[in-house]
């Protein structure tokens, strides 16, 4: 449900969105497997600041979180991409990064891009603390503020990602 619900975050949730031209054309040859002459690659990176008052995890003895950031990319099956930050021990209220982060995407117009943010709670086993998901070229250049949502899709106010961004 989360990648759905970033999918219509362009267009305000209205539940129509048109598909990329070479999805509509009758004559196109298109292929996930194989994009071709339907690539368009940009450059992607990601530079992942700090977080401002994340929520508490769930799971977690203490109440204090080691917070984590997974980046993900969905799409075409060549712009499949998934990075994870460090981990910030005891720190959810403002947890600094500055990590940096690239990808390369072949077909912009299909791909979404996903922040979660996780409680790493051992080696082993994280607790989701807030996620979104958007298309990628609804994506700002430069600074911007990422507001997170629960599992359910509300919006854990104030709780947010600082991010810059850049592509070309």
């Amino acid at each position: 449900m989360e990648l759905q619900n970033g999918k219509f975050l362009d267009n305000g949730g209205c539940g129509y969105i048109l598909k990329p031209e070479f999805l509509r054309n009758r004559n196109s040859t298109f292929n996930p497997h194989n994009v071709g002459r339907y690539s368009k690659p940009i450059s992607l990176s990601i530079r992942l600041i700090s977080g401002h008052q994340l929520p508490p995890s769930n799971l977690s003895k203490s109440n204090k979180a080691d917070p984590l950031v997974q980046i993900e990319i969905y799409g075409v099956p060549e712009d499949q991409a998934k990075r994870k930050s460090s981990v910030i021990k005891s720190n959810a209220l403002s947890p600094r990064w500055d990590e940096t982060f690239s990808f390369t995407v072949q077909v912009p117009e299909l791909a979404l891009i996903r922040f979660c943010v996780q409680d790493e709670i051992s080696l082993v086993a994280n607790d989701f603390l807030g996620q979104y998901t958007l298309p990628l070229l609804s994506l700002s250049k430069g600074y911007c503020t990422v507001p997170l949502f629960s599992k359910r899709g509300g919006k854990l106010e104030p709780a947010s990602l600082f991010v810059y961004v850049w592509y070309y």
